[in-house]
């Protein structure tokens, strides 16, 4: 997305850890060699051993976290949060700054209905918006 999209003046997006985007309906979280070399160190294993116990592979070849049989993600505490959060991948770390939610101010508002997170704390400016984009 260019410069002159409808969130170029900023957004405003904190982290409450609330875990909402972190469970409920099936979801892929897609993790990287890199991020899994992290996440298996943070969590004092071999990378093969966190694969295992932590990844699915989807159709394609990537690798995503495995949920719960109720949809939160294999990661999360409920109400402790995320169990890797200063670690935690790509994907998550540039929520809610996705292509689908920035598509329209509309469809950020429905976002943030269900994210206490969004428009509330840090301003994010339009710059740094197009920058976590391309990282989606």
């Amino acid at each position: 997305m260019a410069a002159g999209t409808w969130y170029d003046g900023g957004l405003r997006f904190e982290c409450t850890r609330c875990g909402r985007c972190c469970g409920g309906a099936p979801g892929t979280v897609r993790v990287s060699d890199a991020e899994i070399a992290g996440l298996a160190r943070r969590l004092g294993l071999s990378d093969d051993a966190f694969r295992a116990r932590y990844t699915r592979r989807l159709r394609g070849g990537d690798l995503s976290l495995r949920e719960r049989p109720n949809g939160d993600c294999v990661l999360y505490r409920p109400g402790q949060g995320c169990s890797v959060y200063e670690d935690r991948p790509r994907q998550c770390r540039t929520y809610p700054f996705w292509k689908p939610i920035l598509h329209s101010r509309e469809r950020w508002a429905e976002e943030a209905a269900e994210c206490p997170g969004i428009d509330s704390g840090l301003l994010f400016g339009g710059e740094r918006i197009r920058r976590l984009l391309e990282e989606d």
